[in-house]
Protein backbone atom coordinates (compact mmCIF):
# COMPACT_ATOMS: atom_id res chain seq x y z
CA UNK A 1 0.00 0.00 0.00
CA UNK A 2 1.70 3.57 -1.29
CA UNK A 3 2.26 5.64 1.80
CA UNK A 4 0.02 8.20 1.24
CA UNK A 5 -3.03 5.95 1.29
CA UNK A 6 -1.95 4.44 4.54
CA UNK A 7 -1.59 7.84 6.10
CA UNK A 8 -5.26 8.89 4.74
CA UNK A 9 -6.79 5.32 5.98
CA UNK A 10 -5.17 5.76 9.78
CA UNK A 11 -6.49 9.66 9.65
CA UNK A 12 -9.50 8.25 8.66
CA UNK A 13 -10.04 5.88 11.20
CA UNK A 14 -8.41 7.81 14.27
CA UNK A 15 -10.91 10.70 13.45
CA UNK A 16 -13.98 8.29 12.50
CA UNK A 17 -13.42 5.71 15.19
CA UNK A 18 -14.09 8.35 18.27
CA UNK A 19 -17.81 9.05 17.11
CA UNK A 20 -18.94 5.30 17.36
CA UNK A 21 -16.80 3.92 20.16
CA UNK A 22 -20.03 3.70 22.20
CA UNK A 23 -21.03 0.99 20.17
CA UNK A 24 -17.95 -1.48 20.88
CA UNK A 25 -19.62 -1.51 24.14
CA UNK A 26 -20.89 -4.65 25.09
CA UNK A 27 -23.96 -3.57 26.51
CA UNK A 28 -26.21 -1.07 24.38
CA UNK A 29 -28.26 2.16 25.12
CA UNK A 30 -31.90 3.32 25.45
CA UNK A 31 -32.82 5.74 22.13
CA UNK A 32 -35.70 7.54 21.52
CA UNK A 33 -36.99 4.50 18.77
CA UNK A 34 -35.92 1.28 20.70
CA UNK A 35 -37.75 -0.72 18.19
CA UNK A 36 -35.02 -1.42 15.97
CA UNK A 37 -34.18 -4.83 17.07
CA UNK A 38 -37.78 -6.16 16.67
CA UNK A 39 -37.88 -4.58 12.82
CA UNK A 40 -34.76 -6.35 11.87
CA UNK A 41 -36.22 -9.55 14.10
CA UNK A 42 -39.56 -9.48 11.61
CA UNK A 43 -37.70 -8.47 8.94
CA UNK A 44 -36.15 -11.78 8.95
CA UNK A 45 -38.61 -14.09 9.91
CA UNK A 46 -40.71 -12.41 6.45
CA UNK A 47 -37.50 -13.51 4.58
CA UNK A 48 -36.83 -16.76 5.69
CA UNK A 49 -40.47 -17.25 5.05
CA UNK A 50 -39.71 -16.70 1.50
CA UNK A 51 -41.71 -13.25 1.70
CA UNK A 52 -40.22 -11.07 -0.91
CA UNK A 53 -40.28 -7.92 -1.29
CA UNK A 54 -41.04 -8.08 2.84
CA UNK A 55 -43.94 -6.09 3.40
CA UNK A 56 -45.37 -7.69 6.06
CA UNK A 57 -44.77 -8.19 9.54
CA UNK A 58 -45.83 -10.94 10.99
CA UNK A 59 -45.74 -10.34 15.14
CA UNK A 60 -46.10 -7.07 14.99
CA UNK A 61 -50.26 -5.33 15.60
CA UNK A 62 -50.06 -7.43 18.88
CA UNK A 63 -49.64 -10.50 17.23
CA UNK A 64 -52.28 -9.84 13.78
CA UNK A 65 -49.69 -8.81 11.71
CA UNK A 66 -49.26 -5.15 10.38
CA UNK A 67 -47.98 -4.06 6.94
CA UNK A 68 -44.69 -2.59 8.63
CA UNK A 69 -42.34 -2.80 5.67
CA UNK A 70 -44.43 -1.69 3.06
CA UNK A 71 -44.49 1.59 3.97
CA UNK A 72 -41.28 2.00 6.21
CA UNK A 73 -37.89 2.22 4.35
CA UNK A 74 -36.35 -1.25 4.81
CA UNK A 75 -32.47 -0.68 3.30
CA UNK A 76 -31.31 -0.23 7.25
CA UNK A 77 -32.91 -3.24 7.90
CA UNK A 78 -31.70 -5.19 4.97
CA UNK A 79 -28.43 -3.95 5.58
CA UNK A 80 -28.40 -4.95 9.10
CA UNK A 81 -29.85 -8.88 7.57
CA UNK A 82 -27.00 -9.29 5.43
CA UNK A 83 -24.90 -8.95 8.40
CA UNK A 84 -27.38 -11.34 10.46
CA UNK A 85 -27.07 -13.76 7.76
CA UNK A 86 -22.97 -13.33 8.18
CA UNK A 87 -23.19 -14.49 11.37
CA UNK A 88 -23.51 -11.92 14.23
CA UNK A 89 -26.61 -11.77 16.44
CA UNK A 90 -29.51 -9.16 15.39
CA UNK A 91 -27.73 -6.55 18.10
CA UNK A 92 -24.52 -6.40 16.73
CA UNK A 93 -26.21 -6.31 13.11
CA UNK A 94 -27.91 -3.16 14.15
CA UNK A 95 -24.98 -1.02 15.62
CA UNK A 96 -22.76 -2.54 12.86
CA UNK A 97 -25.41 -0.61 10.48
CA UNK A 98 -25.26 2.48 12.76
CA UNK A 99 -21.27 2.47 12.59
CA UNK A 100 -21.65 2.20 8.48
CA UNK A 101 -23.73 5.15 8.23
CA UNK A 102 -20.58 7.20 9.93
CA UNK A 103 -18.20 5.70 7.23
CA UNK A 104 -20.93 6.07 4.31
CA UNK A 105 -21.24 9.78 4.97
CA UNK A 106 -17.81 10.67 5.74
CA UNK A 107 -16.51 8.88 2.36
CA UNK A 108 -19.37 10.37 0.28
CA UNK A 109 -18.93 14.04 1.81
CA UNK A 110 -15.26 13.35 0.93
CA UNK A 111 -15.95 12.52 -2.74
CA UNK A 112 -18.59 16.23 -3.08
CA UNK A 113 -16.13 18.17 -1.11
CA UNK A 114 -12.75 17.02 -2.92
CA UNK A 115 -14.61 17.92 -6.03
CA UNK A 116 -14.47 21.95 -4.77
CA UNK A 117 -12.06 21.92 -2.29
CA UNK A 118 -9.61 19.19 -2.94
CA UNK A 119 -8.43 17.09 -0.32
CA UNK A 120 -7.29 18.52 2.40
CA UNK A 121 -10.71 20.73 2.27
CA UNK A 122 -12.71 17.19 1.95
CA UNK A 123 -11.06 16.15 4.49
CA UNK A 124 -12.39 18.77 6.81
CA UNK A 125 -15.77 18.80 5.00
CA UNK A 126 -15.86 15.22 5.96
CA UNK A 127 -15.19 15.84 9.64
CA UNK A 128 -17.32 18.27 10.24
CA UNK A 129 -20.59 16.17 8.76
CA UNK A 130 -19.21 13.17 11.19
CA UNK A 131 -19.40 15.51 13.71
CA UNK A 132 -22.03 17.61 13.04
CA UNK A 133 -24.32 18.06 16.66
CA UNK A 134 -27.53 17.11 15.16
CA UNK A 135 -25.97 13.48 13.91
CA UNK A 136 -24.88 12.69 17.72
CA UNK A 137 -28.93 14.32 18.38
CA UNK A 138 -29.85 11.27 15.34
CA UNK A 139 -27.33 8.67 16.94
CA UNK A 140 -27.66 8.77 20.38
CA UNK A 141 -30.33 10.45 21.65
CA UNK A 142 -33.38 9.77 18.70
CA UNK A 143 -31.28 6.49 17.74
CA UNK A 144 -33.00 7.63 14.16
CA UNK A 145 -31.00 5.04 12.20
CA UNK A 146 -33.46 5.32 8.61
CA UNK A 147 -32.72 9.18 8.82
CA UNK A 148 -28.97 8.70 9.64
CA UNK A 149 -28.50 6.57 6.88
CA UNK A 150 -30.70 8.97 4.22
CA UNK A 151 -28.26 12.07 5.81
CA UNK A 152 -25.16 9.61 4.71
CA UNK A 153 -26.47 9.56 1.33
CA UNK A 154 -27.34 13.36 0.45
CA UNK A 155 -23.65 13.88 -0.23
CA UNK A 156 -23.38 10.54 -2.79
CA UNK A 157 -26.47 11.72 -4.67
CA UNK A 158 -25.27 15.19 -4.68
CA UNK A 159 -21.87 13.65 -6.28
CA UNK A 160 -23.03 11.62 -8.45
CA UNK A 161 -25.14 14.19 -10.05
CA UNK A 162 -21.59 16.78 -10.21
CA UNK A 163 -20.13 13.86 -11.47
CA UNK A 164 -22.11 12.77 -14.13
CA UNK A 165 -22.68 16.03 -15.38
CA UNK A 166 -19.01 17.07 -15.36
CA UNK A 167 -18.12 13.80 -17.27
CA UNK A 168 -19.11 13.66 -20.45
CA UNK A 169 -16.91 10.31 -21.42
CA UNK A 170 -18.66 7.62 -19.07
CA UNK A 171 -21.80 8.79 -19.41
CA UNK A 172 -23.63 5.41 -18.68
CA UNK A 173 -21.57 4.28 -15.92
CA UNK A 174 -22.10 7.62 -14.30
CA UNK A 175 -25.63 7.32 -15.21
CA UNK A 176 -25.48 3.89 -13.37
CA UNK A 177 -24.23 5.54 -10.48
CA UNK A 178 -26.21 7.73 -9.86
CA UNK A 179 -29.50 5.70 -9.87
CA UNK A 180 -28.24 3.25 -7.71
CA UNK A 181 -27.26 5.92 -5.33
CA UNK A 182 -30.88 7.20 -5.81
CA UNK A 183 -32.55 4.20 -5.29
CA UNK A 184 -30.65 3.73 -1.68
CA UNK A 185 -31.37 7.15 -1.05
CA UNK A 186 -35.12 6.45 -1.15
CA UNK A 187 -34.95 3.03 0.26
CA UNK A 188 -33.44 4.91 3.17
CA UNK A 189 -36.18 7.04 4.79
CA UNK A 190 -39.45 8.31 3.61
CA UNK A 191 -39.54 11.17 5.20
CA UNK A 192 -36.31 12.50 4.19
CA UNK A 193 -37.59 12.18 0.48
CA UNK A 194 -40.15 14.78 0.53
CA UNK A 195 -37.29 17.07 2.26
CA UNK A 196 -34.39 16.15 -0.18
CA UNK A 197 -36.34 15.00 -3.44
CA UNK A 198 -37.17 18.94 -4.69
CA UNK A 199 -33.45 19.71 -3.66
CA UNK A 200 -31.98 17.38 -5.80
CA UNK A 201 -34.19 18.16 -8.55
CA UNK A 202 -33.58 22.04 -8.12
CA UNK A 203 -29.77 21.70 -7.89
CA UNK A 204 -29.51 19.38 -11.11
CA UNK A 205 -31.32 22.19 -12.84
CA UNK A 206 -29.00 24.75 -11.14
CA UNK A 207 -25.84 22.77 -11.74
CA UNK A 208 -26.97 21.89 -15.24
CA UNK A 209 -27.36 25.82 -16.20
CA UNK A 210 -23.68 26.61 -15.02
CA UNK A 211 -22.40 24.12 -17.00
CA UNK A 212 -22.17 23.72 -21.20
CA UNK A 213 -25.16 22.33 -22.91
CA UNK A 214 -27.62 22.60 -20.06
CA UNK A 215 -30.27 20.97 -21.50
CA UNK A 216 -28.15 18.06 -22.60
CA UNK A 217 -27.03 17.65 -19.40
CA UNK A 218 -30.47 17.97 -17.42
CA UNK A 219 -31.66 14.87 -19.85
CA UNK A 220 -28.69 12.62 -18.61
CA UNK A 221 -29.59 13.47 -14.86
CA UNK A 222 -33.09 13.18 -15.26
CA UNK A 223 -32.09 9.49 -16.83
CA UNK A 224 -30.50 9.01 -14.00
CA UNK A 225 -33.13 10.34 -11.73
CA UNK A 226 -35.60 8.22 -13.07
CA UNK A 227 -34.02 4.65 -13.44
CA UNK A 228 -33.23 5.30 -9.46
CA UNK A 229 -36.79 6.09 -8.85
CA UNK A 230 -37.81 3.19 -10.66
CA UNK A 231 -35.56 0.78 -8.74
CA UNK A 232 -37.21 2.10 -5.61
CA UNK A 233 -40.42 1.61 -7.03
CA UNK A 234 -41.26 -1.40 -5.63
CA UNK A 235 -41.46 0.13 -2.06
CA UNK A 236 -42.01 3.87 -3.64
CA UNK A 237 -45.47 3.12 -5.63
CA UNK A 238 -47.24 1.03 -3.30
CA UNK A 239 -46.41 3.49 -0.27
CA UNK A 240 -48.15 6.20 -1.51
CA UNK A 241 -50.62 4.60 -3.13
CA UNK A 242 -51.99 2.44 -0.57
CA UNK A 243 -51.43 4.75 2.50
CA UNK A 244 -55.10 5.13 2.91
CA UNK A 245 -55.57 1.60 3.80
CA UNK A 246 -53.63 2.49 6.92
CA UNK A 247 -54.33 5.07 10.06
CA UNK A 248 -50.99 6.75 8.74
CA UNK A 249 -52.64 10.22 8.75
CA UNK A 250 -52.51 9.79 12.76
CA UNK A 251 -48.94 10.48 12.54
CA UNK A 252 -49.66 13.75 11.15
CA UNK A 253 -52.18 14.49 14.43
CA UNK A 254 -52.11 15.35 17.99
CA UNK A 255 -48.51 16.39 19.12
CA UNK A 256 -46.77 15.13 16.26
CA UNK A 257 -48.53 18.10 14.01
CA UNK A 258 -45.79 20.29 12.86
CA UNK A 259 -47.38 23.17 14.96
CA UNK A 260 -45.58 21.64 18.15
CA UNK A 261 -42.40 21.64 16.77
CA UNK A 262 -41.14 24.99 15.23
CA UNK A 263 -37.50 26.23 16.17
CA UNK A 264 -36.26 29.70 16.68
CA UNK A 265 -33.81 31.26 15.30
CA UNK A 266 -31.31 31.33 18.40
CA UNK A 267 -31.88 27.34 19.18
CA UNK A 268 -29.52 26.64 15.48
CA UNK A 269 -26.52 28.73 17.72
CA UNK A 270 -26.34 27.32 21.12
CA UNK A 271 -29.07 24.97 23.22
CA UNK A 272 -28.87 22.69 26.10
CA UNK A 273 -27.99 19.16 25.57
CA UNK A 274 -30.15 16.80 26.93
CA UNK A 275 -31.90 13.17 25.91
CA UNK A 276 -35.52 14.41 26.32
CA UNK A 277 -37.95 14.99 23.38
CA UNK A 278 -39.76 17.82 21.09
CA UNK A 279 -41.86 19.99 22.91
CA UNK A 280 -44.12 23.06 22.20
CA UNK A 281 -41.89 26.23 22.65
CA UNK A 282 -38.35 26.40 23.32
CA UNK A 283 -37.46 24.33 26.33
CA UNK A 284 -36.81 21.02 23.70
CA UNK A 285 -35.33 18.17 25.97
CA UNK A 286 -32.65 17.88 22.94
CA UNK A 287 -30.72 20.19 21.00
CA UNK A 288 -30.78 21.40 17.39
CA UNK A 289 -27.87 23.78 16.91
CA UNK A 290 -25.42 23.32 14.48
CA UNK A 291 -22.15 23.84 15.89
CA UNK A 292 -20.79 27.06 16.78
CA UNK A 293 -17.10 26.12 14.91
CA UNK A 294 -19.33 24.73 11.87
CA UNK A 295 -21.21 27.78 11.03
CA UNK A 296 -18.27 29.94 11.94
CA UNK A 297 -16.14 27.87 9.44
CA UNK A 298 -18.84 28.63 6.97
CA UNK A 299 -18.88 32.27 7.33
CA UNK A 300 -15.11 31.89 6.59
CA UNK A 301 -15.59 30.10 3.52
CA UNK A 302 -18.60 32.56 2.08
CA UNK A 303 -16.11 35.29 3.45
CA UNK A 304 -12.84 34.06 1.54
CA UNK A 305 -15.25 33.52 -1.49
CA UNK A 306 -16.29 36.94 -1.56
CA UNK A 307 -12.82 38.09 -0.95
CA UNK A 308 -11.51 35.82 -4.53
CA UNK A 309 -14.47 37.12 -6.59
CA UNK A 310 -13.30 40.77 -5.47
CA UNK A 311 -9.64 39.78 -6.59
CA UNK A 312 -10.26 37.93 -9.86
CA UNK A 313 -13.32 39.83 -10.83
CA UNK A 314 -15.02 36.62 -11.85
CA UNK A 315 -17.38 34.04 -10.55
CA UNK A 316 -16.42 30.49 -11.13
CA UNK A 317 -18.35 27.10 -10.59
CA UNK A 318 -16.98 27.10 -7.07
CA UNK A 319 -18.49 30.22 -6.35
CA UNK A 320 -21.97 29.13 -7.73
CA UNK A 321 -22.58 26.12 -5.77
CA UNK A 322 -21.26 27.58 -2.28
CA UNK A 323 -23.77 30.67 -3.06
CA UNK A 324 -26.47 27.68 -3.49
CA UNK A 325 -25.87 25.74 -0.90
CA UNK A 326 -25.97 28.81 1.48
CA UNK A 327 -29.04 30.02 0.39
CA UNK A 328 -30.60 26.64 0.72
CA UNK A 329 -29.48 26.98 4.41
CA UNK A 330 -30.40 30.22 5.41
CA UNK A 331 -34.12 28.85 3.06
CA UNK A 332 -34.10 25.47 5.08
CA UNK A 333 -33.49 26.98 8.53
CA UNK A 334 -36.11 30.00 7.98
CA UNK A 335 -38.56 26.39 7.17
CA UNK A 336 -38.33 25.08 10.48
CA UNK A 337 -39.44 27.92 12.17
CA UNK A 338 -41.98 29.63 13.21
CA UNK A 339 -41.69 32.52 10.90
CA UNK A 340 -42.84 29.91 8.27
CA UNK A 341 -45.95 28.38 9.52
CA UNK A 342 -48.02 29.50 7.32
CA UNK A 343 -45.97 27.72 4.27
CA UNK A 344 -46.72 24.84 6.39
CA UNK A 345 -50.51 25.15 6.39
CA UNK A 346 -50.40 26.02 2.76
CA UNK A 347 -48.78 22.88 1.72
CA UNK A 348 -50.53 19.96 3.61
CA UNK A 349 -47.88 17.48 2.02
CA UNK A 350 -45.25 18.81 4.46
CA UNK A 351 -47.42 17.59 7.60
CA UNK A 352 -46.25 14.28 6.99
CA UNK A 353 -42.65 15.91 7.37
CA UNK A 354 -43.95 16.01 11.34
CA UNK A 355 -41.14 17.97 12.44
CA UNK A 356 -39.69 21.23 10.99
CA UNK A 357 -36.22 20.34 12.64
CA UNK A 358 -35.97 17.85 10.56
CA UNK A 359 -34.76 20.09 7.93
CA UNK A 360 -31.49 19.99 10.14
CA UNK A 361 -30.92 16.39 8.05
CA UNK A 362 -29.94 18.24 5.17
CA UNK A 363 -28.71 22.11 6.61
CA UNK A 364 -25.87 19.73 8.33
CA UNK A 365 -24.86 18.24 4.97
CA UNK A 366 -24.25 21.56 3.73
CA UNK A 367 -22.93 23.39 6.45
CA UNK A 368 -19.98 20.61 6.35
CA UNK A 369 -19.74 20.95 2.69
CA UNK A 370 -19.30 24.54 2.87
CA UNK A 371 -16.80 24.18 6.33
CA UNK A 372 -14.56 22.82 3.76
CA UNK A 373 -14.09 25.90 1.49
CA UNK A 374 -11.74 28.07 3.95
CA UNK A 375 -8.63 25.24 3.41
CA UNK A 376 -9.16 25.69 -0.55
CA UNK A 377 -9.12 29.33 -0.26
CA UNK A 378 -6.05 29.82 1.45
CA UNK A 379 -4.18 27.70 -0.18
CA UNK A 380 -5.35 30.11 -3.30
CA UNK A 381 -5.02 33.91 -1.58
CA UNK A 382 -2.14 33.06 1.03
CA UNK A 383 -0.24 29.90 0.70
CA UNK A 384 -0.53 26.45 0.69
CA UNK A 385 0.69 26.04 4.36
CA UNK A 386 -1.98 28.14 5.58
CA UNK A 387 -4.33 25.87 4.32
CA UNK A 388 -2.98 23.19 6.10
CA UNK A 389 -2.32 24.86 9.20
CA UNK A 390 -6.42 26.41 8.91
CA UNK A 391 -7.47 22.27 8.48
CA UNK A 392 -5.32 20.81 11.57
CA UNK A 393 -6.48 23.75 13.93
CA UNK A 394 -10.77 23.58 12.66
CA UNK A 395 -10.30 19.70 12.72
CA UNK A 396 -9.17 19.56 16.75
CA UNK A 397 -11.48 22.45 17.21
CA UNK A 398 -14.81 20.35 15.51
CA UNK A 399 -13.63 17.31 17.61
CA UNK A 400 -12.82 18.75 20.99
CA UNK A 401 -16.34 20.74 20.91
CA UNK A 402 -18.02 18.14 19.58
CA UNK A 403 -17.07 14.85 20.14
CA UNK A 404 -18.71 14.95 23.92
CA UNK A 405 -22.52 14.87 22.10
CA UNK A 406 -21.34 11.56 21.01
CA UNK A 407 -21.93 9.41 23.45
CA UNK A 408 -25.08 7.71 25.36
CA UNK A 409 -26.84 8.73 28.20
CA UNK A 410 -26.25 5.58 29.96
CA UNK A 411 -25.91 1.67 29.37
CA UNK A 412 -28.53 -0.48 29.71
CA UNK A 413 -27.48 -3.55 31.94
CA UNK A 414 -29.66 -5.41 29.90
CA UNK A 415 -30.74 -5.07 26.62
CA UNK A 416 -34.25 -7.58 27.40
CA UNK A 417 -35.89 -4.39 28.93
CA UNK A 418 -35.95 -2.33 25.97
CA UNK A 419 -35.06 -4.74 22.48
CA UNK A 420 -37.02 -7.64 21.99
CA UNK A 421 -36.83 -10.17 19.24
CA UNK A 422 -38.82 -13.03 20.74
CA UNK A 423 -42.03 -13.33 19.00
CA UNK A 424 -44.22 -12.99 21.79
CA UNK A 425 -42.22 -10.31 23.34
CA UNK A 426 -42.40 -8.23 19.90
CA UNK A 427 -46.83 -8.70 20.39
CA UNK A 428 -46.60 -7.79 23.71
CA UNK A 429 -44.26 -5.13 24.13
CA UNK A 430 -43.80 -3.59 20.84
CA UNK A 431 -47.25 -3.72 18.94
CA UNK A 432 -47.97 -0.18 20.93
CA UNK A 433 -45.12 1.59 20.34
CA UNK A 434 -44.79 0.58 16.29
CA UNK A 435 -48.92 0.90 15.12
CA UNK A 436 -48.01 3.77 12.67
CA UNK A 437 -49.39 1.19 9.88
CA UNK A 438 -52.11 -0.55 11.42
CA UNK A 439 -54.74 -1.06 9.03
CA UNK A 440 -57.93 1.88 8.83
CA UNK A 441 -60.07 -1.03 8.99
CA UNK A 442 -58.79 -1.66 13.02
CA UNK A 443 -60.49 0.51 14.92
CA UNK A 444 -59.42 -0.32 18.75
CA UNK A 445 -56.57 -2.26 19.83
CA UNK A 446 -57.91 -6.09 20.19
CA UNK A 447 -59.43 -7.21 23.41
CA UNK A 448 -56.64 -10.31 22.88
CA UNK A 449 -52.96 -10.49 21.78
CA UNK A 450 -52.84 -13.63 18.77
CA UNK A 451 -50.76 -15.99 20.85
CA UNK A 452 -52.46 -18.46 18.69
CA UNK A 453 -53.04 -18.84 14.74
CA UNK A 454 -56.68 -18.92 14.80
CA UNK A 455 -59.57 -18.41 17.06
CA UNK A 456 -62.27 -21.04 16.76
CA UNK A 457 -65.67 -18.60 17.62
CA UNK A 458 -68.88 -21.60 16.29
CA UNK A 459 -68.54 -25.46 15.85
CA UNK A 460 -66.01 -27.98 16.56
CA UNK A 461 -63.65 -28.83 13.89
CA UNK A 462 -60.87 -30.42 13.75
CA UNK A 463 -58.12 -28.16 13.19
CA UNK A 464 -54.00 -28.66 12.24
CA UNK A 465 -51.24 -26.37 11.28
CA UNK A 466 -49.76 -27.34 8.02
CA UNK A 467 -47.78 -23.93 7.32
CA UNK A 468 -47.61 -20.82 9.19
CA UNK A 469 -45.84 -18.14 8.06
CA UNK A 470 -45.90 -14.87 7.28
CA UNK A 471 -47.49 -14.27 4.12
CA UNK A 472 -49.58 -17.72 4.23
CA UNK A 473 -51.14 -19.95 6.80
CA UNK A 474 -52.40 -23.46 5.90
CA UNK A 475 -54.50 -25.18 7.99
CA UNK A 476 -55.65 -28.74 7.28
CA UNK A 477 -59.41 -28.86 8.35
CA UNK A 478 -61.79 -31.45 9.64
CA UNK A 479 -65.46 -30.85 10.34
CA UNK A 480 -68.79 -32.32 10.47
CA UNK A 481 -70.48 -29.00 10.56
CA UNK A 482 -70.84 -25.52 9.43
CA UNK A 483 -68.45 -23.88 11.95
CA UNK A 484 -67.20 -20.04 12.17
CA UNK A 485 -63.19 -18.85 12.13
CA UNK A 486 -61.59 -16.03 13.32
CA UNK A 487 -57.85 -16.32 11.44
CA UNK A 488 -55.44 -14.14 13.35
CA UNK A 489 -54.49 -11.75 10.86
CA UNK A 490 -55.62 -8.30 10.36
CA UNK A 491 -56.66 -7.80 6.86
CA UNK A 492 -54.72 -5.51 4.45
CA UNK A 493 -55.26 -5.95 0.30
CA UNK A 494 -53.70 -8.59 -0.66
CA UNK A 495 -54.94 -10.95 1.54
CA UNK A 496 -56.79 -13.61 0.02
CA UNK A 497 -58.99 -17.27 1.69
CA UNK A 498 -59.01 -20.67 -0.10
CA UNK A 499 -60.31 -23.88 0.21
CA UNK A 500 -58.20 -26.25 -1.67
CA UNK A 501 -57.71 -24.48 -4.62
CA UNK A 502 -61.17 -22.33 -4.44
CA UNK A 503 -61.30 -18.78 -3.12
CA UNK A 504 -63.61 -18.00 -0.51
CA UNK A 505 -65.39 -14.95 0.77
CA UNK A 506 -64.46 -13.48 4.67
CA UNK A 507 -65.61 -10.65 6.58
CA UNK A 508 -63.31 -8.00 8.38
CA UNK A 509 -64.98 -4.67 8.39
CA UNK A 510 -67.43 -5.73 11.64
CA UNK A 511 -64.23 -7.52 13.26
CA UNK A 512 -62.22 -4.90 14.46
CA UNK A 513 -60.39 -5.94 11.08
CA UNK A 514 -59.67 -9.49 11.96
CA UNK A 515 -60.51 -12.09 9.68
CA UNK A 516 -63.30 -14.23 10.06
CA UNK A 517 -64.98 -16.50 7.87
CA UNK A 518 -68.03 -18.97 8.12
CA UNK A 519 -66.95 -22.63 6.69
CA UNK A 520 -68.20 -25.76 5.47
CA UNK A 521 -68.78 -28.97 6.94
CA UNK A 522 -65.49 -31.35 5.08
CA UNK A 523 -62.00 -32.17 4.96
CA UNK A 524 -59.80 -29.57 3.58
CA UNK A 525 -57.15 -27.52 3.33
CA UNK A 526 -57.75 -23.52 4.29
CA UNK A 527 -55.21 -21.61 2.54
CA UNK A 528 -55.05 -17.41 3.60
CA UNK A 529 -52.23 -16.31 1.15
CA UNK A 530 -51.18 -12.38 0.50
CA UNK A 531 -50.74 -11.63 -3.30
CA UNK A 532 -49.43 -8.91 -4.35
CA UNK A 533 -52.19 -6.29 -5.36
CA UNK A 534 -51.79 -5.39 -9.37
CA UNK A 535 -49.81 -2.07 -8.02
CA UNK A 536 -47.82 -4.03 -6.42
CA UNK A 537 -47.16 -6.12 -9.48
CA UNK A 538 -46.36 -3.72 -11.73
CA UNK A 539 -44.61 -1.49 -9.26
CA UNK A 540 -42.11 -4.93 -8.51
CA UNK A 541 -42.10 -5.02 -12.46
CA UNK A 542 -40.92 -1.59 -12.82
CA UNK A 543 -37.90 -2.35 -10.36
CA UNK A 544 -36.77 -5.42 -12.48
CA UNK A 545 -36.76 -3.19 -15.42
CA UNK A 546 -35.01 -0.73 -14.34
CA UNK A 547 -32.66 -2.92 -12.36
CA UNK A 548 -31.85 -5.02 -16.24
CA UNK A 549 -31.37 -1.56 -17.58
CA UNK A 550 -28.90 -0.25 -15.69
CA UNK A 551 -26.89 -3.85 -15.39
CA UNK A 552 -27.02 -3.66 -19.51
CA UNK A 553 -26.09 0.39 -19.16
CA UNK A 554 -22.80 -0.68 -16.96
CA UNK A 555 -21.67 -3.94 -19.16
CA UNK A 556 -21.75 -1.45 -21.58
CA UNK A 557 -20.03 1.01 -19.94
CA UNK A 558 -16.89 -1.63 -19.44
CA UNK A 559 -16.37 -1.69 -22.95
CA UNK A 560 -16.87 1.92 -24.35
Amino acid sequence: MKRKYLIFLLLFIGVLIPSILPLFNQGFFQMHDYTHLARLTELDRALKDGHFPPRLSKNLGWGYGMPLFHFYAPLPYLLGEVWHLLGFNYLNSIKIVFGLTALIGFVGMYLLAKKFWGKQGAMLASLALIYAPYRAVDFYVRGALGELLAISMIPWVLWSIIHLIDDNKKINRNTSILALVMAAFLLSHTVLNLITLPLFIIFSIFYSLINKDALKQGFKVAKGFLLGFFLAGFFIFPAFLEKKFTAVDKLTTGFSHYSHHFLYFRQFISGNWGFGGSVDGINDGMSFHLGKVHLLLVIVTISLSLLMFKMKKKIDKRMWVAGFFALIIGLLAWLSTYHAKPVWDFMPLMAYIQFPWRLNSVIIVLVAFLAGGGVFYLNKIVKKKAGLIYLLIFSFLILVKNYGYFRPKEYLKTTNDFYYTEENEIKESMSGVIPDFIPRWVKNKPEEIAYDEYKIIEGEPQIEIISDRTQKLILKINSKEEFKLQLNRFYFPGWKLFIDKNEVDFEYENNNGVILTKLPAGSYLLKLVYKDTLIRVVSNFISLISLVVIIKLLIKSSTD
